[in-house]
């Protein structure tokens, strides 16, 4: 359970579309709004007298870009959440580290997953773990001060991108780990596993359904990438 509500701050140039971010965080009870500004500069002050844990922001501003603006590593601890009407920047907002990138218009569905996906985020970032050096074959070992916990692979359902951290689904549950999601696929099988998305990858025996965009998995809805259908071609035969 989370402790206390998620500050964000909301920056965007345009009035309209701060009212929309706005109304659709109002939804959500676990997150405060501490701030809201249509300047980069005026952001940079406000993140640093607030500390917000998450900042949802426009990509084409004034003087800087939402993406300039997370280059220069002064948002502190905040999780950015893109929020463009401009798909292309996509790939880059990823390799940026940035949370969760959303298209204007707001669609109220899409936002409600990105919020629900922040609030599991910090739940589970509170009790995360590391993982053991020295694995065992069959497992992942993961450990959380003296503990030590073994993961069968095989019930490992889906890994996800989680800016530093990466989630591991299991067929029983969830956490959340301090390592890059490149860093936990390379000690597992590569012929179990594959990459879907640039946040995600799955067991190929854990598929349910896979579609043109998109994969089920045991009653997850995952994304697939465009860079990463050649890996699934195998299903679509």
């Amino acid at each position: 359970m989370l402790t206390a509500p998620l500050k964000y701050l909301v920056l965007d140039d345009d009035e309209i579309d701060r009212i929309s971010i706005e109304n659709e965080a109002k939804k959500f009870p676990f997150f405060q709004k501490i701030a809201s500004c249509a300047h980069p500069l005026e952001a940079f002050e406000l993140i640093s007298r607030f500390q917000p844990d998450i900042i949802f922001l426009d990509i084409e501003m004034p003087d800087m870009s939402g993406i300039e603006l997370i280059k220069t590593r002064n948002i502190s601890h905040a999780l950015p959440v893109l929020i463009t009407s401009h798909p292309e920047f996509a790939i880059e907002s990823y390799e940026l580290d940035a949370f969760d990138y959303l298209l204007k218009p707001l669609n109220a569905e899409r936002f409600a997953r990105c919020a629900h996906r922040l609030h599991d985020f910090w739940e589970m970032r509170m009790k995360s773990f590391d993982v053991e050096s020295r694995q065992e074959s069959g497992y992942i070992i993961i450990k959380q001060g003296h503990d030590k916990y073994k993961l069968p692979i095989p019930e490992i359902t889906y890994l996800e991108a989680m800016k530093d951290y990466t989630r591991i689904k299991t067929v029983t549950g969830q956490y959340l780990v301090l390592t890059t999601l490149s860093g936990i696929l390379e000690k597992l099988p590569a012929d179990l596993f594959v990459r879907i998305h640039r946040s995600y990858v799955v067991n190929r025996e854990k598929i349910d359904v896979v579609e043109k965009s998109k994969i089920h998995i045991q009653d997850h809805i995952l994304p697939i990438g465009k860079l990463y259908k050649n890996a699934l071609k195998p299903f679509f035969d």
